[in-house]
């Protein structure tokens, strides 16, 4: 099978990549200190690791030898110094940037592959509906890099009070009764 698909070794390096996408996410969700983010990024890592698992499953359905069964995640040999480091100035808007390259990258890989007809196609069929769905992804990531809830708070008063809203002016007026009332102008 192998002789007759040349493409299947492209095939099994972007089962890698799938992999290691899944890893840039899990460890992202891993430094992430929102849980909207957490919850997020952890959900993406699983979308990778189901594409990496179904493009492994078809890759030994034909007697082919993944290359790699499954990605190390987790920050192993990170000494405690880069462990701070990350959590101290981890920016969600740089690390939704970087996984969004890398599946833009993969993206690209997807198209070769599709592109060039050299695949069964029930194979391609299964690269082009990942390729549609790494593309919603996409659109998602960028939609919650845009998100304020997702960012860090940058001061005390908004992790306390969650983020301001620019957008409306708070004023006060004072009942009959002397009590304070929080009016926002619309």
């Amino acid at each position: 099978m192998k002789n007759k698909y040349p493409d299947f070794n492209k095939l099994n390096r972007l089962l890698v990549a799938c992999f290691e996408a899944e890893k840039l996410y899990f460890n992202a969700a891993d430094d992430a200190k929102t849980t909207e983010l957490k919850r997020f990024l952890n959900f993406m890592a699983v979308e990778r690791n189901r594409m990496a698992n179904t493009i492994s499953n078809e890759l030994s359905s034909r007697d082919i030898e993944p290359l790699k069964l499954d990605a190390e995640k987790g920050h192993q040999d990170r000494t405690w110094e880069e462990i701070k480091d990350a959590l101290e100035h981890f920016n969600s808007e740089i690390i939704l940037q970087q996984c969004i390259a890398r599946d833009r990258n993969n993206i690209k890989r997807y198209d070769e592959l599709i592109n060039s007809h050299q695949l069964p196609e029930m194979t391609l069929g299964i690269l082009y509906k990942q390729k549609q769905q790494l593309e919603w992804y996409i659109k998602q990531a960028i939609q919650h890099k845009d998100n304020p809830t997702t960012k860090e708070p940058s001061t005390r008063d908004e992790a306390m009070n969650g983020p301001s809203d620019s957008t409306e002016k708070k004023t006060t007026e004072v009942d009959e009764r002397g009590r304070i009332i929080n009016l926002k102008a619309m």
